[in-house]
């Protein structure tokens, strides 16, 4: 699902990540001054990513065991 912008609101490609052979993931940050991500929202990103790593993690030996 791609989320409208508006035009002056350029995303920015943050991280680009391979899920498996043939699918990545992609994560943008806009914001509608066009600045960088600042310390905190690099943090918070962060924080997002290893939650959901954690999650997966566990998902996948679930599946493993079954």
């Amino acid at each position: 699902m791609s989320e409208q912008l508006p035009e002056q609101q350029k995303p920015l490609l943050v991280i680009r990540a391979p899920l498996s052979e043939d699918g990545f993931v992609s994560i943008y940050f806009s914001s509608r001054d066009g600045r960088l991500m600042n310390e905190e929202e690099w943090w918070n990103l962060r924080q997002l990513i290893e939650l959901t790593n954690k999650v997966c993690v566990k998902q996948q030996a679930r599946g493993q065991a079954a």
